[in-house]
């Protein structure tokens, strides 16, 4: 994720309306991947080119940044209890503390139930770490509240395709790979 953040004009907006999925319609990459078994997740694009999606995780709904530059997945300190995160990981002693990209401190949290979607994440832990200061930057600029981000651990498990200019998220569920399913599972709306 970008150290600093520039914004010039239509800061705080939107890029526009969630994609519309239709992996009925022959022809689209919806159509396509739906056939492949891939689940789409719409993200919103703000006005920074980041992404946002919508996680839930131990039942608590958030707004979370897609990073494909991040090698896990993160939340934010202030938010860990907001999301049932002890932050001990099931880890003994030294193990559980790892270092942030900055060089801060951050722990490992158990994840009991992680979905993004419909698509339950295999995810079982992820990382707490005070990412206050860049977490509020992306909150002010996106005009949502962001808790945290997804990161490659989830995107590798889970063979994400990113189509960027729509913006949409399309994930394999875990152990999957890409197979051929049966058409009528790609029905208007339905997504795996």
């Amino acid at each position: 994720m970008a150290a600093a953040l520039l914004c010039l004009s239509g800061c705080g907006e939107a890029q526009g309306p969630s994609p519309e999925y239709r992996p009925e319609e022959a022809g689209t990459v919806d159509h396509a991947l739906c056939l492949l078994g891939f689940t789409a997740i719409p993200v919103q694009e703000v006005s920074t080119g980041h992404h946002l999606i919508e996680a839930t995780i131990n039942g608590t709904r958030g707004s979370f940044v897609l990073d494909t530059g991040a090698n896990v997945t993160a939340i934010d300190s202030s938010r860990s209890q907001e999301f049932g995160l002890s932050g001990n990981g099931g880890l003994a002693g030294a193990a559980a503390a790892v270092k942030s990209a900055g060089g801060r401190s951050a722990r490992l949290a158990q994840v009991d139930s992680f979905q993004l979607g419909l698509l339950e994440i295999s995810q079982d832990r992820v990382v707490i770490a005070d990412m206050g200061r860049l977490l509020g930057q992306l909150s002010r600029v996106g005009g949502e509240d962001v808790a945290g981000i997804v990161g490659q651990d989830v995107l590798k498990e889970h063979r994400a395709i990113i189509d960027v200019p729509r913006p949409m998220l399309y994930l394999l569920e875990t152990g999957s790979t890409p197979s051929p399913v049966a058409a009528g599972e790609c029905e208007q709306g339905q997504t795996r």
